[in-house]
Order: structure tokens, then C-alpha cells, then sequence
């Protein structure tokens, strides 16, 4: 179930991510999982992505709360919940990396990986895409402050390695600044390889010159960052 999402959010209200419909997905037989430190290892170095600088991000398992996310409407929580976290409900494993551009671009970049007990990563993400298909647009509050973000919701099939992917981009617009946001969530096994680039541009600028400050997720980072996870698998197993 190879699915890309490319969406738009519109935001902000609340209810509980596990109070929202969950679709029933088969736990596939052998499923794997990483412990906190082998999940720390799967990272990618800065010697295996040259192309960015590193920065490790400052999370923990321990910041793995249960808060509530806002967000309105209701079939839109699920989506919500992980793109805003980088994890969903279950996850017993999390590790974040932060990546920038060497050449001082805007666009920023983050990669997190979470480990869950069986069968529990491909209902997260199942439950995911069942969100965001029913959420064309979605209106929810964001960290930084501020009013309610209000955010338009799109999609597209994109091919990704690993066991299956989904692929989003969240677009708003604030104060004259267009945000747009890419999130690439790809599973293998009972890990989920969670990816997001964030850039934002003047609402005002030509079709042309927002073509270059679109935010862009490597497939080359992807793939590299799957097949570390999934040589970390093959390994613990």
C-alpha cells in the first residue's frame, strides 16, 4: 500500500487521537521491532548523509506524552496527532534526527524513528491514511501559539521502499507567509521511519520562484535512512 499524501491543514479544536476510528489491519506474521538503543543506532550518521548537517533533536522517549491534539474536524485527529508528533499512540521507542541545508537554505528537516510492539506500527499507520482521506482540509492549534491554523489537506501515490508508505504535505497560509510542510511516513516491519520538511515564502511570489523554495524530501534520504532501519532489523532478529 505504497499511498503519497500531499496535505493542506486547516486547524484547530480538540479531541483525543485514540478516541477516533481506527481501522482493523492483520499483523503480519514475524513482524520486528527495535529496542531504544538499536533505534538509536538505525540513525543515520552524518557520514551516511553528507549532504545535510546534523543536529540531534532533543526528545526522548520520555517526552512521548498522551496530550490531546486539537483539531477539527473530528476524522482528522488520527492524521493531526502523528504529523505534529512524529509518533502515534503505542510507540515504545523514539528517536529524532534534525537536518539542515549546507547551504543555509530555509527548508528544515527532521527524521524520527519509532519502535511499537507487534502489529502496532501498521495500525498507526493505517489509521493515518484512513484520517487524512476523510480530511480534505482540517483547523487546529499550533505549539508556537497564535490562533487556530487552518490548512489545506491533498494527495498522491509515491512509490517508497519498505514494507508501505504514505506520503503528506500541509499548506497554510499566515501573516502573508505561505507554510508548506512534506511528511513521508514509511513502515518496515514494527518500525515507523517518520520524515518532514518544512518551508514557508512570501504568498505573493511568482508560480516560478515558489517552485524553488518548495520544501523537498529526498527519495535518496529515504531509501537510505528504510535500508539502515532495515538492516538494524535483520540484525536483531
Amino acid at each position: 500500500m505504497a499511498v503519497a499524501l500531499l496535505v493542506g491543514v486547516l486547524a484547530a479544536s480538540g479531541c483525543a487521537a485514540q478516541d477516533a476510528e481506527e481501522p482493523k489491519t492483520s499483523t503480519p506474521a514475524g513482524a520486528r521491532s527495535l529496542d531504544q538503543h538499536q533505534l538509536e543506532t538505525a540513525r543515520l550518521t552524518q557520514a551516511e548523509a553528507t549532504d545535510y548537517v546534523h543536529g540531534s533533536g532533543a526528545e526522548t522517549p520520555k517526552d512521548m506524552t498522551g496530550a490531546e491534539t486539537d483539531a477539527t474536524p473530528e476524522a482528522c485527529v488520527p492524521a493531526i496527532t502523528v504529523l505534529r508528533r512524529g509518533w502515534g499512540e503505542g510507540a515504545v521507542g523514539y528517536s529524532v534526527l534534525n537536518l539542515g541545508d549546507r547551504d543555509g537554505g530555509a527548508t528544515t528537516r527532521s527524521v524520527k524513528l519509532t519502535t511499537y510492539p507487534a502489529g502496532r506500527a501498521e495500525k498507526v499507520l493505517a489509521s493515518v491514511e484512513a484520517s487524512l482521506r476523510k480530511c480534505p482540509s482540517v483547523v487546529f492549534r499550533a505549539g508556537t501559539g497564535g490562533g487556530p491554523v487552518e490548512a489545506r489537506l491533498t494527495v498522491e501515490d509515491h512509490a517508497a521502499p519498505g514494507d508501505e508508505a504514505l506520503r503528506a504535505t500541509m499548506v497554510h497560509t499566515r501573516d502573508g507567509i505561505e507554510n508548506h510542510v512534506v511528511y513521508e511516513i514509511v513502515r518496515a516491519a514494527d518500525v515507523l521511519c517518520f520524515f518532514s520538511a518544512t518551508g514557508g515564502f512570501g504568498s505573493t511570489l511568482s508560480k516560478e520562484k515558489k517552485a524553488e523554495f518548495m520544501p523537498v524530501l529526498k527519495d535518496e534520504l529515504i531509501s537510505r535512512q528504510v535500508a539502515k532501519v532495515e538492516a538494524a532489523l535483520k540484525a536483531a532478529s
